[in-house]
């Protein structure tokens, strides 16, 4: 499927679409992203698929420790610097803080890890990976679990984001942000800092099927810019992620016909309406490994493409004859990152997300903790039968 054609023709970099941050900073919307971890046959094509995507015009990196490829996404930016593609200052460089470096004597050398690694002197954004300190094995299965796993628990996320304050205040990092916040914990965030320390960015999971509309303009309102990965669906996600309930973007009725009246295929679809949901104002990140493909996913920043009627056929219009398409079809459980608890209440697509478990203090959560432990006994002790296994 890899497949480098010089004869493609780039894209302008400057009819990609920026989103403007909180502090002025421009954005571009289109992220080439370089996740592979999972796809081990990504990997010796790498360099080459990262500098096609910047000859053809992509300029925003979305990187990730836990992608477990920085170094090569390093050799890459510099190879595209060598050919005369870009400078540096050209690119939009993000990449992630990983849960297991989320303890505060951790952040800056991860952080300096990961500018060494990307060769790159600084970041343009660094953002939280999620919401807790809780880690898995790379390429571990869905039944992976961390014994010391915890909820949200504010107090600790805090200590965490000082030092991502720290960070920025250096200059290491231009900006901070965050990814896979619920509106309680980026509203406890927002309660809790400032106009220098505020997160700016948000990325989360965002596509036809899972458009999680309220959430992307809770963000929007409060100066928060959305962006979304999977924006395909992500046929190629790790094993671990799919489950027989999920459906497939690109496959669904509504998307094939209106592929079939702009004679395009599914993907642009899909992309088209990342780029003009919310006005233009939502971020996405996508990879492909055909230069015709990556041209493809970028170009969807250039233009509107789908019209009013399209547009509300796939996100709805708010009326009951209409509800669009969104089946709240989420892709990542994260059930490999339960805490003990986290089974106890909701079902598991739902329980990382939706706000039952989150925490103020670490005394509150030890408090919570110690209830549910003796709610288990009791009804391990008296039900007749126990659907749910406290681990």
């Amino acid at each position: 499927m890899i497949s480098i054609d010089s004869s493609v023709t780039p894209i302008d970099p400057k009819e990609v679409t920026q989103l403007k941050l909180l502090d002025g900073t421009n954005m571009p919307q289109a992220a080439m992203g370089t996740f592979h971890s999972d796809n081990p046959d990504l990997i010796e094509a790498m360099v080459d698929i990262i500098v096609e995507s910047i000859r053809l015009g992509y300029r925003h990196m979305d990187c990730a420790t836990a992608y477990q490829n920085e170094e090569i996404v390093g050799q890459a930016m510099n190879k595209a610097i060598e050919l005369g593609y870009v400078q540096r200052d050209d690119l939009f460089v993000l990449s992630k803080l990983w849960n297991k470096h989320m303890k505060p004597d951790q952040v800056i050398s991860a952080c300096e890890a990961t500018i060494k690694d990307l060769d790159c002197d600084y970041l343009d954004m660094y953002v939280v990976h999620w919401p807790w300190p809780n880690d898995h094995p790379p390429g571990c299965d869905g039944n992976a679990l961390n014994p010391d796993a915890v909820p949200y628990i504010h107090e600790q996320f805090m200590e965490v984001w000082d030092k991502m304050t720290e960070l920025k205040k250096s200059g290491k990092v231009k900006n901070i942000g965050t990814s896979n916040q619920t509106q309680k914990t980026m509203e406890l965030l927002l309660r809790d800092t400032n106009d220098d320390n505020r997160p700016l960015y948000n990325q989360m999971e965002l596509h036809p099927l899972f458009q999680q509309q309220d959430l992307v303009r809770y963000f929007i309102d409060n100066g928060v810019v959305p962006s979304g990965y999977m924006s395909l669906g992500s046929p190629r996600r790790p094993g671990r992620d799919k489950f027989a309930e999920h459906q497939a973007d690109m496959q669904h009725a509504v998307i094939q016909q209106v592929a079939k009246e702009l004679g395009v295929v599914p993907p642009s679809v899909c992309l088209a309406w990342a780029h003009q949901r919310e006005n233009n104002k939502v971020g996405y990140v996508s990879m492909a490994e055909r230069s015709e493909w990556i041209k493809g996913n970028l170009e969807a920043a250039t233009k509107n493409v789908l019209s009013t009627e399209q547009m509300q056929a796939i996100e709805g219009d708010g009326s009951d004859e209409n509800p669009g398409i969104d089946a709240n079809n989420r892709l990542i459980w994260g059930q490999v990152f339960f805490w003990p608890e986290a089974q106890v209440l909701g079902h598991q697509r739902d329980v990382l997300w939706n706000d039952t478990q989150v925490f103020e203090t670490k005394a509150d959560y030890k408090k919570f903790a110690a209830g549910v432990a003796d709610f288990f006994k009791i009804w391990k002790e008296t039900a007749v039968d126990l659907p749910l296994k406290y681990l």
